[in-house]
């Protein structure tokens, strides 16, 4: 996984999808950048899930404190 952020990730996502939809682009470049879309997205996920997991940690760590 690349040093990107999230939202550079989803930027490059959506980049690749409006390449996609042009007319003028081979089979094969269209499989590679469907291929860096995919990897872009999944790594997103995975930011994002993290990201969830650190505040369901912070959230139980502040109900513990408060309690």
């Amino acid at each position: 996984m690349t040093n990107e952020s999230f939202e550079e990730k989803i930027a490059n996502a959506k980049s690749i999808m409006e390449k996609l939809m042009k007319q003028d682009i081979s089979l094969e470049d269209s499989v590679k950048l469907y291929e860096d879309g995919i990897k872009n997205i999944q790594e997103a996920s995975t930011i994002l899930e993290n990201a969830k997991a650190k505040i369901k940690i912070i959230e139980q760590s502040s109900i513990k404190d408060d309690a």
